[in-house]
């Protein structure tokens, strides 16, 4: 899953849309999906918030367990301790989920987002980010515990 995202970054997916897309690409699902994830990039329309690997991987994981009904009250708790404990993972092992923190381009603008996709060491560090968020999807999608919900 992670070099599907990378490549689909390289293509010009902003990040989110990239890990969304890996996702249904790696899983048969409809890759029309991925649009969902288009203002999520740059931490949600670029406000550098949460990096946006990390909104396409739970946006996958809510799209891979499938609740469709408020009854599923037990698989919501699921999904959402996966969530978090995604988060939190992701956090330790990048050092924080704010996009503003791990990149140092403003990407409110056009112009911000592509000077970050001329600069190699940048896109560089945005792979790592999609492959690390790919690894913690793929530990909870394949057998990981689930996480607790955090209410």
């Amino acid at each position: 899953m992670a070099e599907k995202a990378s490549a689909y970054f390289e293509e010009g997916y902003n990040c989110s849309e990239s890990m969304l897309r890996a996702y249904l690409d790696c899983y048969g699902k409809d890759i029309a999906l991925s649009s969902a994830a288009s203002g999520f990039g740059g931490g949600i329309g670029g406000r550098g918030f949460t990096c946006g690997a990390v909104s396409g991987a739970i946006m996958a994981m809510g799209i891979h367990f499938n609740r469709q009904n408020t009854q599923e009250t037990e698989l919501y708790a699921k999904i959402r301790g996966n969530s978090f404990a995604l988060q939190e993972d992701f956090s330790k092992e990048i050092g924080s989920l704010n996009c503003r923190e791990l990149i140092s381009y403003d990407l409110t603008t056009m112009e911000g987002r592509n000077k970050l996709h001329e600069d190699k060491e940048a896109m560089i560090k945005c792979k790592h980010f999609l492959a690390t968020a790919s690894k913690l999807l793929n530990e909870f999608l394949v057998g990981k515990p689930w996480g607790q919900a955090h209410y």
